[in-house]
Parts: C-alpha cells; structure tokens; sequence
C-alpha cells in the first residue's frame, strides 16, 4: 500500500541532490578519520585540498558534485584550513563552525527581516517542498545557525578535542537536521498547526 505525498513536496528535488549530500558526508568522514589519525590541523589542511579538488573536479563532469550542501562543507574545510594555518592552534580549528554559524546566521537573519529574497530563495531550489516561505526559512537557519554555533562553542571549551570531534562529526548532524524539520514546518505555515 502506497502512502500519498503530501501536498508541496517534490522528491526529485532530492535525488538530484543525493550526490553532494553524499559528498558533503564523505568530507564530514574524511576530516574525522585524518584527525583521528592525525591532528585538527592536519584534518583541515586534507579537507581543504579535498574540497579544491571536488571544485575543481566539477569542472570536467556533467554530474552536480558540490551543488547546496556540499558547497557549504567545502567551504567549511576552506575555513578550517585557513584558521589551521593562521593559528596554528586546534582550539581556533574547533571554532571554525561557531565562526561561520554566526556568520552565516547573521547573514540568513538579515535575509529574513528582507523577505528571504536571496539566502530564503536560493536554499528553496534545492529543497522537496514548492510551498516554503523563503522569508521564514531565511530566519528560522538564522536561529538554527544561531543555537548550531552557541552548542559547538560550549562543546569547544568544555570537552576534550576528541569528545568535541564526535561531537562535530556525528552528533550536531542529527541535532541540526531535527532543527531544520521544525525550520521547514515553521516555513510552510505548519508550525502550530495539528496537521
């Protein structure tokens, strides 16, 4: 018995982006195992040139490789890289994601309080539903941003290096993706409703 769909939800929206999905988790692995193996900076510099070689790579394929979300974590790795070497410090590597999540937030955030009419309607195109506000999607990953930056911070200051490495790689994953379902409720003017 087939269930139906619900209404606004397009899923080949996501299979044309299963492929930087899987990318962005692979680099998420990658920098995991080389700093387990290694250390942070290390990690960083790997994931950076990892990261180069996808955009590089993208060039030369016809298959979207480091479209929406992929393109994020690659950037991510550039950021990771950069405080790796300018610091020379695993603490300023732990802070990388509470750097670009306030960022990011602020910038999502302002683009909310405008109608969501860059930062709202850019993540649209790579989301299942056609019935997403952008406005109220810009401002609710601003607050997620928000809340994803302020928990890496405590985790960076009070864990050890590799509690906060899980923590990075496999927890706030799943932590964020239970902020962004309520994100696209909110965005879809399902947030209080029964339904």
């Amino acid at each position: 018995m087939s269930r139906a769909l619900p209404p606004g939800y397009d899923p080949g929206v996501l299979d044309r982006n299963k492929i930087p999905i899987l990318i962005d988790v692979a680099l998420g692995l990658l920098f995991y195992v080389v700093a387990k193996l290694t250390d942070l900076s290390t990690a960083a510099l790997v994931g950076a040139g990892a990261g180069i070689a996808l955009v590089v790579a993208q060039r030369f394929v016809k298959v979207d490789l480091v479209g929406g979300l992929a393109l994020f974590g690659v950037f991510m790795l550039l950021i990771s890289a950069g405080l790796a070497l300018l610091f020379q410090d695993d603490m300023a590597v732990k802070m990388r994601t509470s750097i670009v999540g306030v960022i990011s937030a602020i910038l999502f955030l302002g683009d909310g309080l405008l109608g969501g009419n860059r930062l709202g309607k850019g993540l649209c195109r790579y989301l299942p539903y056609s019935d997403l506000d952008p406005g109220r999607l810009a401002l609710g990953m601003g607050v997620v941003g928000l809340l994803m930056a302020g928990l890496n911070y405590v985790v960076a200051k009070i864990a050890s290096t590799d509690v906060w490495l899980f923590y990075s790689t496999f927890v706030d994953f799943f932590l964020m993706m239970g902020l962004i379902v309520l994100v696209f409720r909110y965005a879809r003017g399902q947030m209080f409703s029964r339904t």
